[in-house]
């Protein structure tokens, strides 16, 4: 794969991905452009490295949900990368407009990758989910105590800590497209939800219905 950096950089070693200049673009193409070319800047090895640093904080988890919040997050860290490095827009897809935040959210990485390698190529990992994908940071299926996970539902991404999270100025969580999952959802299994709802279209077809 062409786009891999294999000159050996040190791990700790800081890229220097210039944010101001990325806050500056405003559509996704310009976006997917920018973010791939900072992305040949890491290697195979800075990926691993995130998650063997990421596993080391889940050591006093329980066995069975650390394993997979590191299957998520090799979902997130890994999967993630691949994408952004090869991902394709369709011209009226890399013609759209960026959102207002996308300015706050280059502001908050260059704050929070200061002097961090890794922590830089998360920012840059999330800004392609969040930003070209359309997507949470968190990949769906993610999972929060509770037994609660981040899910999509007719076309909306529902996160269990998404109101909670929201507040933590250095988190990712307030540029994320994911709503704050439903009452519902934290009360139902999936199979009683999709019961309810059934119910609700019934409900709803037959009282608006004129013909």
């Amino acid at each position: 794969m062409g786009f891999w950096n294999r000159l050996g950089a040190e791990r700790n070693a800081v890229c220097g991905i210039d944010w101001s200049a990325l806050g500056n673009l405003s559509r996704k193409g310009e976006l997917l452009a920018g973010l791939r070319s900072c992305g040949t800047m890491f290697t195979p090895e800075d990926l691993e490295e995130m998650l063997v640093r990421y596993g080391k904080k889940l050591t006093h988890v329980r066995k069975e949900y650390a394993a997979t919040l590191l299957v998520s997050a090799r979902i997130q860290i890994v999967d993630g990368y691949h994408r952004m490095m090869t991902a394709e827009l369709a011209a009226v897809h890399a013609d759209i407009r960026l959102p207002g935040s996308w300015k706050e959210f280059v502001r908050s990485a260059a704050v929070q990758t200061r002097g961090k390698r890794l922590a830089e190529l998360k920012y840059l990992i999330a800004a392609y989910a969040m930003y070209i994908a359309d997507e949470p940071a968190h990949p769906v299926g993610t999972p929060f105590p509770g037994g609660y996970t981040v899910e999509l539902h007719e076309g909306v991404y529902y996160c269990p800590v998404r109101a909670v999270q929201g507040g933590i100025d250095e988190a990712l969580c307030r540029f994320c497209p994911a709503v704050q999952s439903r009452e519902r959802d934290l009360v139902l299994s999936r199979e009683q939800r999709e019961f309810v709802e059934r119910g609700e279209k019934l409900e709803s077809y037959f009282y608006n219905y004129h013909g």
